[in-house]
C-alpha cells in the first residue's frame, strides 16, 4: 500500500478525533478570552481527506509529521490584543511553538502574510484530554487581527500566496502585491493605534470601560450609536459625579453582580431577551435600576420603550410591580 493511500485510510479514522480537539481548543480559547474582556471570533476544522493528501503529494511532510491536522483560528480586532491570545493560549494549554509571523516579516524587511501560529495541545491534567481521547494530539493555532484575516482570505487561492510564487511574478506585479500587503499592515497598525490614542469624550469613555466588562459576558458586536445615545441618557442620573467617580461605582457594582450577569446571559434566549443585553450599556441598565428604579424608569421613557427596560430587569431579577 502507497504511503498515500495509508495516510488517506489512517485519516478516515483519525479525523474525528482531532475535529474534536480543534473544536475543544477553540471552546476553550474563547471563553479564556472572553475573562479577558476581549472580543474574539474563534473556529475550528480538522482537515479533509483531500486537503491532507493534497499537503503530503506536495512533499516535505509525512502522515505523522504533517503539523496542522486539526486547526483552531481566534480572530482579534486590534494588533496589541493578538499578544494577550498568546498569553491565554499559553496558559490553557501545552505549546511546543510559537510563530509570529509579523516579526519575521519585519526583521526581513518584508511584507506579507502576518499573523500568529502555535502548536497546541489540551494538557495532562485537562479531563477533557481523557475522556475525549484526545490526548498526545496537536492542533495549529492561528491568531490574527480582522484585517489579517481579510488578507490570508483574500490571498488563499492566489497566486502569491507565499514568496516562493511571489517571486516569480514579473517586478510590477510583486510590486503591487507589496503595496497591497502593506496596506493591511498599515491599517491594522492606526486602528490599534486609535483605539489607545484617540480622545474620547465622557460617553466615549464610559463606553470604552463598559465594554471591557461587557465582552466578559458575551462575544456579540453591539451598536456604538445606539451605546452612546443610552449613556448620555443615563449618566445625568448619577446627579454630581464626575467620570472617574460613575467608572469605579460601575466596576465595583461590576464585581458584585458578575454571577448574576453571567446567569443572565447564560439562560437568555434570543427571540425574547431585550435588545439592549447585547449592548454594552447593559451593565450602567442595570445598575440604575437597582440604585433609583422610579428615576430611571422616568428617565427612560423619555427615549425608549419601557417594556425593553422591563425585559431588563426581569432578566436580572427586579420587579417593576
Amino acid at each position: 500500500m502507497s504511503d498515500v493511500e495509508s495516510a488517506r485510510k489512517r485519516w478516515l479514522a483519525e479525523r474525528p478525533t482531532y475535529d474534536l480537539l480543534g473544536c475543544l481548543v477553540a471552546k476553550k480559547l474563547r471563553a479564556g478570552v472572553q475573562r479577558q474582556g476581549v472580543w474574539c471570533e474563534t473556529s475550528s476544522r480538522a482537515k479533509e481527506p483531500h486537503s491532507l493528501v493534497k499537503k503530503i503529494l506536495k512533499g516535505g511532510h509525512t502522515y505523522e509529521t504533517l503539523p496542522d491536522k486539526a486547526g483552531a483560528r481566534c480572530v482579534v480586532r486590534h494588533l496589541s490584543e493578538a499578544g494577550t491570545v498568546v498569553s491565554v493560549a499559553c496558559h490553557l494549554f501545552d505549546w511546543r511553538s510559537v510563530d509570529r509571523k509579523l516579526e519575521e516579516l519585519e526583521q526581513k524587511d518584508r511584507l506579507g502574510y502576518a499573523s500568529i501560529h502555535m502548536e497546541v495541545g489540551l494538557k495532562q491534567d485537562d479531563p477533557d484530554a481523557a475522556e475525549q481521547s484526545v490526548a498526545n494530539c496537536w492542533a495549529e493555532l492561528q491568531i490574527r487581527t480582522l484585517g489579517q484575516n481579510l488578507w490570508s482570505e483574500m490571498t488563499h487561492d492566489s497566486f502569491y500566496k507565499n514568496d516562493e510564487t511571489l517571486a516569480g511574478l514579473p517586478p510590477g506585479s510583486r510590486r503591487q502585491v507589496n503595496l497591497m500587503a502593506g496596506l493591511i499592515e498599515v491599517a491594522d497598525r492606526e486602528f490599534d493605534r486609535l483605539n489607545k490614542e484617540m480622545p474620547l469624550n465622557p460617553p466615549a469613555e464610559l463606553y470604552k470601560a463598559l465594554e471591557r466588562h461587557y465582552y466578559k459576558l458575551t462575544a456579540q458586536r453591539p451598536d456604538v450609536q445606539l451605546s452612546l445615545d443610552v449613556i448620555a441618557l443615563l449618566v445625568p442620573l448619577y446627579g454630581g459625579l464626575g467620570l472617574h467617580e460613575i467608572k469605579d461605582l460601575i466596576e465595583n457594582f461590576f464585581t458584585d453582580h458578575e454571577s448574576v450577569l453571567h446567569s443572565v446571559y447564560a439562560e437568555a434566549e434570543e427571540w425574547t431577551a431585550s435588545a439592549f443585553l447585547y449592548q454594552p450599556e447593559i451593565l450602567m441598565i442595570y445598575e440604575r435600576l437597582d440604585a433609583d428604579q422610579i428615576a430611571t424608569r422616568r428617565v427612560w421613557n423619555t427615549r425608549f420603550p419601557e417594556p425593553e427596560l422591563e425585559r431588563i430587569a426581569n432578566a436580572c431579577g427586579i420587579s417593576f410591580d
